[in-house]
């Protein structure tokens, strides 16, 4: 079974450092019932600081967790906390693609993207009393060849002017799409699958 352990789940108080609603969703499909606690962590790392866009990625996603963890873990819950933080950054080659600006730089990255393969980067750090697990899912995202107007209508819709690379595999965003290579709901920002399997190592490691 790859959702987390049912019967060990009531030991734990589970906290998403995040108010993503996408985020709480994902976390519900696999049967959490996470608290929301957004971080903040003030995300103004720089990337060149870095070995590669993973080390990058992951040092966000602790700084994020660290500051949650610290924040409630004087809260004398006697339930173990763990603290689950995420980031997730869309790059074409080099480049990374923050959340945009304004429209019209939703439009630059729309346009940048259009016909190419761009990667995405969701770094996920579990932070609890007797350590870190961090990991890095990586996905290939497919666009086909956008013209103007449907850029411009998708940015009118106000759809991707709160997402990394200015674009959502769900919802309006995924017709631009035909295909991607990789974890689907690591685009989303949260990797499903490798997040129940770390919970699940966190939680057997714990009954030892």
């Amino acid at each position: 079974m790859l959702a987390p352990i049912k019967h060990l789940l009531g030991n734990y108080r589970i906290v998403l450092a995040s108010g993503s609603p996408r985020r709480k969703e994902l976390v519900q499909m696999v049967g959490l019932n996470a608290e929301l606690c957004p971080s903040t962590f003030k995300e103004d790392l720089n990337p060149a600081d870095f070995k590669d866009f993973t080390d990058f990625i992951e040092a966000t996603a602790l700084g994020k967790a660290d500051e949650v963890f610290s924040r409630l873990s004087t809260a004398g819950d006697d339930k173990k906390l763990i603290v689950i933080a995420a980031d997730t950054m869309v790059t074409l080659g080099n480049e990374i693609y923050g959340k945009p600006v304004d429209s019209a730089d939703a439009v630059r990255m729309l346009t940048n993207l259009s016909g190419k393969c761009n990667r995405v980067f969701t770094g996920v750090v579990l932070k609890h009393a007797n350590g870190v697990r961090q990991f890095t899912d990586t996905a290939d995202v497919y666009f086909g060849q956008l013209t103007a107007e449907q850029i411009q209508s998708y940015v009118d819709s106000g759809d991707p002017l709160d997402k990394a690379g200015a674009y959502g595999v769900r919802g309006p965003g995924g017709a631009m799409i035909p295909r991607i290579d990789g974890d689907f709901y690591a685009v989303m920002g949260l990797p499903l699958h490798r997040l129940c399997c770390e919970l699940n190592k966190l939680f057997l490691e714990d009954l030892k």
